[in-house]
């Protein structure tokens, strides 16, 4: 057993994709040069919206904002993009294209770009940066190769994905609005040697350094046209199939017979769990306090959702978002409940809110299906109302929902079976069986609350797993149920 352990630790690692998944991963990119500086911060949201055995294709949705600083010649007059004042500042909410779809293979490797246009920026880019391709082998290793990259700014990345797509919100050939000077789009051909040294690796959790120096075919001299280096600093989860930190700093210089250029990047990316996943995903709140909805606005918006024509339906489900309506009527809640799987995903997702709150029996197979979705607060609304109704049709459901792995999956649903109650124990037990560790935990967790005498001695195999927090579990599991007793 101690063999097969140490084997399954040092095979190869893989991405893992399950259709439906939801991740959220905050970052930040930042540019400082003799120009100024460049910071982009956000959320970057993949859903896995197709997987097979060894690739997935990922919708991507950004939330960013970009916050420039230019730093205005030396000598008097006046200069368009840097604003009246030394120092002058541009924000800009959301000045990127918002989504795009991509499809990766295990390991990281790019196989195609979704639609009909390349990778937009920055979010495309960000998003090969989260799938960093991962090392063939987990101890040191070093490769060389060659990329293509734009001449000017460097640091946006291979020049495929930035021919053609806006920058800072403005064409490529408008960027002497924003202080750059006019130019024709010009690529690059650089070696590029990368070394990567393993760090540690701890149970599911494995680090890495990446050392990677890039430079031109072309010369200014002796010199390399354009030289860059970096240091890359990784940690993945092998349990989850995905990266939870990366740290990146990096060194580029560019210089021709007229001009020397110097910059340094930076690039921060953290997985989100737990509160602040569930924050990042929660849909904005109101920007005022819930409004009542009752009398001749409760009319109009039950008749637009008896109408014949979708828009209108969808218009008077849009019109719910953040309004509070006391004791719905079962006709209200059943109209509701037939736009819950509307293809809109605002649509969608407030039908799923009101549910939450407002569902009867009549509504779990609608909610049965919402557990499904793609849409994270979709299927928490579900799983809250689940549990608030008790119904034991959603048992075996939110058990599979958890065997899934994965704190973000599990988390509501556990929460519900624990609402359920006793007749949850069963399917609760069978969870104990999976091999993935978080659902042990988390059935473990649910038993603590829920558990009676028929759960001891399937916990009691648990005690004394390889993994600790997993044989503790269980071991105030037991502790508990022998205290109800």
């Amino acid at each position: 057993m101690a063999c097969l352990t140490v084997s399954a630790r040092d095979a190869a690692l893989r991405y893992k994709f399950t259709i439906g998944q939801t991740n959220v991963f905050a970052v930040e990119v930042s540019v400082r040069s003799e120009n100024g500086s460049e910071v982009t911060t956000g959320n970057v949201i993949l859903v896995t919206r197709e997987a097979t055995m060894n690739s997935a294709r990922l919708s991507c949705r950004g939330n960013l904002k970009s916050e420039i600083k230019r730093t205005p010649p030396r000598g008097p007059g006046f200069y368009p993009g840097y604003g009246f004042y030394p120092g002058g500042m541009m924000q800009n909410a959301n000045p990127f294209p918002n989504d795009c779809e991509i499809e990766l293979n295990d390991r990281g490797i790019e196989l195609r770009d979704g639609g009909d246009d390349v990778l937009a920026v920055p979010l495309g880019k960000l998003v090969q940066s989260i799938f960093e391709p991962l090392p063939v082998k987990s101890g040191d290793d070093s490769t060389t190769d060659t990329v293509t990259v734009l001449d000017d700014p460097f640091w946006l990345g291979p020049a495929e994905n930035f021919m053609n797509v806006r920058m800072n919100g403005q064409p490529l050939m408008m960027r002497f609005n924003m202080g750059y000077p006019q130019q024709t789009p010009a690529v690059l051909t650089l070696s590029r040697q990368a070394s990567i040294h393993a760090k540690s690796s701890k149970g599911d959790t494995m680090e890495w350094h990446k050392q990677t120096t890039l430079k031109s075919f072309t010369l200014n001299g002796t010199e390399p046209r354009l030289l860059a280096t970096s240091e890359s600093d990784f940690t993945f989860d092998r349990n989850a199939g995905l990266m939870t930190k990366i740290e990146t700093q990096g060194d580029v210089s560019s210089q021709t017979e007229t001009t020397s250029r110097q910059a340094k990047v930076a690039f921060k990316l953290r997985r989100l769990t737990g509160d602040e996943l569930a924050a990042a995903l929660a849909p904005p709140p109101p920007s005022m306090p819930p409004r009542k909805l009752s009398g001749p606005d409760l009319d109009k918006i039950t008749g637009d959702l008896k109408s014949s024509d979708l828009e209108t339906r969808r218009a008077a489900m849009r019109h719910l978002n953040g309004v509070d309506i006391e004791a719905p009527s079962g006709e209200f809640i059943s109209l509701v409940a037939a736009m819950a799987l509307d293809s809109d995903s605002f649509v969608r997702m407030t039908a799923a809110n009101f549910l939450g709150s407002h569902a009867t029996t009549n509504e779990v197979p609608v909610l049965l299906k919402l557990l499904k979705d793609s849409d994270w607060s979709s299927r928490q609304a579900a799983a809250k109302a689940l549990g608030r109704l008790k119904d034991e049709r959603a048992i075996q459901p939110l058990s599979d929902l958890i065997a899934r792995g994965g704190g973000m999956y599990g988390q509501d649903a556990s929460s519900a079976l624990i609402d359920i109650g006793a007749p949850a124990e069963k399917a609760v037990i069978a969870l104990l069986n999976e091999r993935n560790a978080d659902t042990q935990r988390q059935a473990c967790n649910i038993l603590q609350q829920i558990g009676t005498d028929a759960s001891l001695d399937p916990l009691q195999k648990l005690v004394g797993d390889s993994d600790q927090s997993t044989s503790q579990a269980a071991v105030d599991a037991i502790r508990a149920i022998k205290q109800r007793q």
